[in-house]
């Protein structure tokens, strides 16, 4: 289990050493001080045969992938962030980058009048935060030697970056980040992770309940459980104790406790990030409770925990990449199956099979192109946003601070001013039906360019230590610097690696000109040529209008997310079901969870 509450800031693994939580704790009722569970009757969903999916399941497919000869290969630790191409270049070293790389950053930030409306639903923003929170950790993290990035820097050597960055996360889209329980933590971790299953109703994973704020709260979810489980809970039934935190060791304790005492709005989930805003948090509960309707549907815990990762790693081949990638290159990489990722994976063999090794080009660069879809504000429901018939508007929309208060790391208040809060207020639960279609305004995400939106120039949430740089806040500014230190390879080279494998069609490559138009500081260190990878992907999905990644975007996503489900032997890729790979479809055949949309109606989120 992961502590954390924000990027940038230290993130914390649990080796404390605690007795783990009786299993004969005491019963509480169904939604009593906050223990929600969903109630809804089975009776109204059709049901899977009773057989249960884990005596169906043929087995897995074995990848018949050959290692590649592009580079040597290195053992892979479990989890380990690798090249995909070790030997291709980076970008040229030495101040004239360095400055142009600031310079470029500055470029980024400059706000513009142009809302950037994509046709792209806010849902997509923050489900690949979601789907980044649960498979990868560290690159932001305070590695000695390698978190540096302010100041006349260097690229690191690339072997002493893949010995000394390791990935926190264990590679694959397994929802380790919503069960929290994977072996080998330490003892408190153990026991918040039992604390996050329902005391009574066993098979179900805790939730919490909103608090009363006054102005009432959106109609759905119809029953309350509409918050994530929270520290205050625990506290007051007794669960945990302040001793019990106070006995922390001293970098864990600072995730729980600050100079006010016990965080009691601080959530008890598998991966601390995902309660950093609002939006993803609200997410985060809707797969909670996708798990639970799996167990109202007679399921049990591990039956419920199956189907969840099989429909939540269905829909990130099957919605979340057609929904961000260029069509044409994710059907070709399901069609073949990833082999850009198997040859990664045989030249980066992991010491744990069900553990993979993750691409650095994917994690520090590829996959950052969401931070350009974030917007200022969002119309979040009828009270942040457009009322509606018996509603009374409290603010026009949710911006990008507010979302960041009503969490764990803002402490449910808006400003300092006023007391801190336990749970969610009722009214600021997401009506996820201005979340899920590309509508204006502040319904859809922003375009994916080279622009970001002016919060994130100045991110009020990055952790304030004494002595951090101004930098640190600047999210353009910390990614570019970023990858120049990691030494990421050039998107230039990056292409002619993988057109040089021959697995795919080739990748077209943008001219000198393409990149550096309106930017002609990249030319004289030749970023016009040799270009940092992370805008790079972000310039050619503008140049094709901003509403999908381009060639090389669409190859690093699409590859990464699909090889990590074609190589894990217990994903849904590698369950047969009379001869046929499982889908939503044999599941529920008359009302498949095969979109978002489906999922949330699903979990009573949306009519």
């Amino acid at each position: 289990m992961l502590f954390s509450l924000s990027h940038g800031t230290r993130i914390v693994q649990d080796t404390a050493a605690l007795q783990p939580v009786p299993s004969d704790g005491p019963p509480s009722p169904p939604f009593a001080r906050g223990a929600a569970v969903l109630e809804n009757p089975a009776e109204a969903l059709e049901r899977l045969d009773a057989k249960p999916i884990s005596a169906v399941v043929e087995g897995a497919v074995a990848s018949t992938a050959t290692a590649a000869t592009r580079s040597m290969a290195i053992s892979t630790a479990p989890g380990a962030f690798r090249y995909l191409f070790r030997d291709a270049p980076g970008l040229p070293a030495g101040p004239a980058t360095l400055a142009a790389l600031d310079q470029l950053a500055e470029s980024m930030a400059v706000e513009t009048t142009d809302p950037g409306d994509a046709s792209i639903p806010p849902i997509l923003t923050y489900f690949g935060q979601f789907i980044d929170h649960d498979i990868t950790a560290n690159t932001d993290r305070e590695v000695p030697g390698l978190s540096e990035i302010v100041g006349d820097i260097d690229p690191m050597d690339r072997v002493q970056v893949e010995q000394g960055l390791d990935n926190l996360r264990e590679g694959t889209l397994a929802l380790d980040s919503l069960y929290g329980d994977s072996p080998g933590q330490g003892a408190f971790a153990t026991k918040l992770a039992q604390l996050m299953r329902h005391p009574t109703f066993t098979d179900k994973m805790r939730l919490g309940v909103t608090a009363d704020s006054g102005d009432g709260r959106p109609p759905l979810p119809a029953d309350p459980a509409a918050d994530l489980l929270r520290l205050g809970f625990l506290l007051d039934r007794g669960d945990i104790t302040e001793a019990e935190l106070n006995a922390l060791d001293p970098a864990l304790r600072d995730n729980f406790v600050d100079a006010d005492g016990p965080i009691r709005s601080r959530a008890i989930i598998g991966d601390g990030r995902n309660d950093e805003n609002l939006l993803v948090a609200q997410l985060h509960v809707a797969f909670l409770r996708l798990h639970n309707r799996m167990v109202d549907l007679g399921h049990d815990f591990e039956e419920a925990r199956r189907l969840t990762r099989f429909h939540y790693q269905w829909l990130v081949l099957n919605s979340f990449l057609p929904g961000i990638c260029a069509n044409d290159v994710v059907d070709e990489v399901l069609a073949t199956g990833a082999p850009l990722y198997a040859e990664f994976l045989a030249d980066n063999p992991p010491a744990n099979p069900a553990k993979l090794p993750m691409p650095l080009e994917f994690s520090v660069a590829g996959f950052r192109f969401g931070h350009s879809m974030v917007r200022g504000g969002y119309d979040h429901n009828r009270f942040f946003g457009t009322p509606v018939a018996g509603s009374t508007q409290i603010l026009p929309f949710a911006s990008f601070e507010l979302l960041f208060a009503f969490t764990g790391g803002g402490k449910m208040r808006p400003d300092s001013s006023l007391p801190p809060g336990t749970n969610l207020p009722g009214n600021w639960v997401i009506e996820w039906d201005r979340m899920v279609n590309a509508e204006t305004p502040r319904r859809s995400a922003r375009r994916i360019d080279t622009h970001l939106a002016p919060p994130l120039d100045d991110m009020v949430n990055q952790a304030s230590r004494p002595g951090t740089p101004p930098m640190m806040k600047r999210l353009a500014m910390r990614n570019l610097r970023r990858g120049y230190r990691l030494n990421m390879p050039s998107a230039q080279a990056l292409i002619e690696a993988i057109n040089a494998t021959g697995l795919y069609r080739p990748i077209p490559v943008l001219t000198p000109e393409q990149v550096s138009e309106g930017r002609d500081f990249l030319v004289a260190p030749g970023l016009d040529a040799a270009t940092p990878l992370w805008f790079y992907v972000l310039r050619e999905a503008e140049l094709v209008g901003g509403n999908h990644l381009g060639a090389l975007g669409s190859h690093l996503v699409a590859n990464t997310l699909i090889g990590l489900v074609v190589n894990d032997a217990g994903s849904y890729w590698n369950a047969k079901i009379d001869g046929h790979r499982w889908s939503p479809h044999l599941f529920q055949p008359s009302q498949p969870i095969d979109s978002l949309k489906a999922m949330l109606r699903f979990t009573g989120l949306l009519a």
